[in-house]
């Protein structure tokens, strides 16, 4: 196995070091456990709840835990850090305490804290001496929840924030269905919320920030955009723009990476685990992202980063672990090639829920060399978490703007590529005109690109978008590529989106899965399509690219003139439905002429209640009668030719089907792969004759016919993700329709 340059002497160790990191066996501390440190500093967090029962339900599950409360614990400072030293209670003087990540100041005088306190239903943002003088000082005070804060460069503190971005409320993601998702914010240390800027959001939770030795904050990011469904590591500046990722979009070990740490520039230490399920503990990975050829100086490369499991006997899923094995959580670099780590023995994943009996984290010095902990300190009736040595360390550049003037949220940003062309991905394109072309190839027939804003649940009463697993979709519009392969629009700050180049057919060559956000003000220009990290793409004109010097194109535009494609019984603006009460009932909906007519297959699924439901489900209805079926825990009414079309690809539950199931028809996301679409086909912009697949357009094959228009609603409902609701047909949304956020 190739092992790389975090501790030398490890890395470059026999493969009997490699097994000894599954033995981790346990030895006792000593004064000379962390030589050098005289104190560390850590939250205590209780899992012993008020009727003498273990708490280990609520946000214990899942990778981001806020709604936990459970009072009994605090900040303690530990000095010397072994099991004899003395305890210092930080937040003594508060009552019913709970506290959520922590972090030591520069000059080791002072610790941030989030708590939870028993006068207060959030989490809030604290600020302490180490030394135990004076009472903590609190720094926010909203009614939204402030977590697992950390000193950045400018005198500012960087954390997470559940406050609402919108007047409907905070995102609500897709998968997870939580009314609150988490994102980053920052505040100055001596005015707190007087100086509270918000950093530009995404659909779903942000978590875990730390600080990079370049300035930078890194952070893990939950991306939820259609089938992606992970945690990554990205990295910001401090005033929150140049979001980006560093590692994890490309063949990370497991679901997410959380909790990381940087051990040098471009290498990290994390926790590897299943997204939910695991109580926020996995595997110790190290993670080097640095380019490895082509860069000048530093950089990184997140296409290519190398993942080394050091804990490899510690699954990276929810099973459980072997005795003695257990889950790591926050791994912390000593300096000396060494982690300080919270670490609990046993299942430490639901089966800890099923006994009612929660995990026990103590912390311990875990070394790479051996396998071997050495415990620190363990009071077995609380967690030990989040332990930081008190010392001095240097103070990372301040990146520009962080201490400037907060940005106004009206002004937009830019977006765009030098070269859409340009792409590192080795990829081969699939249907239409298109079909076995390497994606290099295919994206030099790119027309224009696709800008598409991302939403969420917080629109309305609703659960799902629909019969997928995409978010709410609204497309910004689609800007021309210029000779050069360059392309800009000035688009509305602060929200996700995600960009698909087109062809000629109005089809994307290729999905980015990606969500992509600007602060007010902020160039967000790239390369290309995925293009290499280490390299630098130029224009082909000159020192400018051709969209450069034309200026962007104007797409900040508000939300009514943002085009959303509801699929049925929106009050305004076509429906997908439409197109079809138009072309196709006549022939698709179950009468004498319907090819179809009187074919079905029965559906039948078990609930997680244990409760069995039975559907019928037409094989091609394209009416807009309503019919039920089942999907994502509750029973859910949609027009036939919704459920026609999008159930064969929705089935995930526990369910059998009896009789002849029709094929995909639709696949979400990839109008160029669905059948529907190969079968209406897809006329180009240029040449009305000219069609995007061999077989013959429908239904002009039959004597009917589709305008370009019709066809184009239905090719962008299905790259789309072949969504059921809008913001014109949830019912709730009306102030939506004439917001600008």
């Amino acid at each position: 196995m190739a092992m790389r340059g975090w501790r030398k002497k490890f890395w470059m160790g026999s493969a009997i070091a490699l097994v000894a990191l599954a033995s981790c066996s346990t030895g006792s501390s000593s004064s000379g456990v962390l030589p050098g440190v005289q104190a560390i500093v850590f939250e205590q967090r209780a899992f012993i709840g008020a009727d003498g029962n273990d708490v280990v339900t609520q946000g214990n599950r899942l990778t981001i835990d806020y709604r936990r409360y459970v009072p009994g614990g605090g900040v303690f400072v530990l000095s010397p850090p072994t099991p004899d030293g003395t305890l210092t209670n930080l937040t003594e003087s508060f009552a019913g305490v709970d506290i959520l990540g922590l972090d030591v100041s520069f000059d080791a005088t002072q610790v941030v804290f989030a708590m939870r306190t028993a006068s207060d239903d959030n989490y809030h943002i604290y600020l302490a001496n180490v030394d135990g003088s004076d009472r903590p000082r609190k720094l926010t005070f909203g009614m939204y929840n402030d977590i697992k804060p950390i000193f950045v460069p400018g005198d500012r503190i960087a954390f997470m924030t559940a406050q609402p971005y919108t007047a409907m409320g905070t995102r609500a993601d897709e998968y997870e269905h939580r009314r609150e998702v988490t994102q980053l914010a920052t505040i100055s240390i001596s005015a707190g919320d007087a100086d509270r800027r918000l950093c530009a959001q995404n659909l779903s939770h942000s978590a875990d920030p730390f600080l990079m030795s370049d300035g930078r904050v890194g952070f893990s990011r939950w991306e939820h955009l259609g089938p992606v469904n992970d945690v990554k590591l990205f990295a910001m500046n401090t005033d929150c723009t140049q979001m980006v990722a560093i590692a994890g979009q490309h063949d990370k070990p497991a679901n997410g990476l959380l909790q990381v740490q940087e051990i040098s520039p471009g290498q990290f230490i994390s926790i590897a685990t299943s997204r939910q399920g695991t109580i926020q503990a996995g595997t110790l990975v190290h993670i080097d992202a640095r380019a490895r050829s082509g860069a000048t100086g530093l950089a990184l490369d997140e296409q290519h980063a190398r993942f080394d499991i050091l804990t490899p006997a510690v699954p990276t899923d929810a099973t459980s672990p072997a005795s003695g094995v257990g889950r790591y959580r926050r791994p912390f670099p000593l300096g000396d090639g060494r982690l300080l780590v919270s670490w609990s023995d046993g299942d430490v994943n639901g089966r800890n829920e099923l006994a009612d009996t929660a995990p026990n984290f103590g912390l311990y010095v875990w070394d790479p060399e051996t396998g071997h902990r050495t415990l620190v300190y363990d009071d077995p009736d609380v967690w030990e978490l989040y332990a930081l040595p008190v010392r001095v360390r240097d103070i990372p550049p301040v990146n520009q703007g962080v201490i400037g003037p907060a940005p106004d949220p009206t002004t937009p940003a830019v977006i765009g590529s030098v070269d859409v062309t340009v792409t590192s991905l080795d990829e081969t394109v699939a249907g239409g005109s298109l079909d076995g072309m390497t994606l290099s190839e295919a994206l030099t027939h790119t027309r224009r690109v696709r800008i598409i804003e991302g939403f969420s649940s917080e629109v309305g009463a609703i659960r799902q978008f629909g019969l997928t697993r995409h978010e709410g979709a609204a497309i910004l519009g689609e800007v021309p590529v210029l000779a050069d392969g360059s392309w800009e629009a000035s688009i509305p700050s602060l929200l996700p989106f995600h960009l698909q180049p087109l062809d000629e057919f109005g089809l994307a060559i290729r999905n980015q899965l990606l969500w992509i956000q600007a602060m007010p003000g902020e160039d967000r220009r790239c390369g290309g399509c995925h293009e290499a990290r280490s390299g630098t793409i130029l224009p082909r004109t000159g020192p400018t690219t051709l969209a450069q010097q034309a200026g962007p194109v104007d797409r900040n535009i508000p939300i009514p003139d943002r085009l959303e494609l509801p699929w049925f019984n929106a009050p305004a603006g076509e429906n997908v439905q439409d197109v079809f009460n138009a072309a196709c009932v006549s022939c698709h909906s179950g009468g004498a002429g319907d090819p179809f007519a009187g074919r079905s297959y029965t559906v039948q699924i078990t609930t997680r209640d244990g409760e069995m439901l039975t559907f019928e489900i037409p094989y091609l209805d394209l009416s807009e009668r309503l019919i039920d079926t089942y999907y994502e825990r509750e029973v859910v009414s949609y027009p036939a030719s919704y459920v026609s079309l999008l159930y064969p690809s929705a089935m995930f539950e526990a369910s059998d089907v009896m009789g002849e199931m029709p094929p995909i028809w639709v696949t979400p996301g990839e109008a160029r792969t669905s059948r529907l679409i190969a079968k209406v086909n897809a006329v180009s912009e240029d040449d009305a004759s000219s069609w995007a697949y061999d077989t013959p357009p429908h239904p002009e094959d039959v004597g009917g016919s589709l305008t370009r228009e019709q066809r184009m609603v239905l090719i962008r409902s299905v790259d789309l993700g072949g969504q059921y609701w809008s913001r014109h047909n949830v019912d709730g949304a009306d102030m939506w329709r004439m917001a600008r956020y």
